[in-house]
């Protein structure tokens, strides 16, 4: 019988733009306002986890999950 996997390994990163308002999830960001949303999907896409951040943290967790070899999927220009 199969086991469900209750913790999914995430092997792609997802980015997007934040239709809604929310703060930086970043400890003590200045900016205070989220535009990216960062979700991480697992082997069969579906989202595992997701946080929102401000520019210039995106850019910082981005090149993290991208150094610890990541699949990246940009999709900032989406509408």
């Amino acid at each position: 019988m199969l086991e469900p996997d209750f913790n999914p390994i995430p092997t792609i990163v997802q980015i997007g733009r934040s239709g809604y308002l929310c703060p930086c999830q970043a400890p003590s960001c200045a900016a205070q306002r989220a535009t990216i949303v960062l979700r991480k999907l697992d082997a069969a896409g579906t989202p595992v986890r997701q946080i929102e951040l401000c520019d210039r943290h995106a850019d910082v967790a981005i090149a993290r999950e991208r150094e610890r070899g990541l699949e990246i999927l940009d999709r900032r220009d989406w509408r």
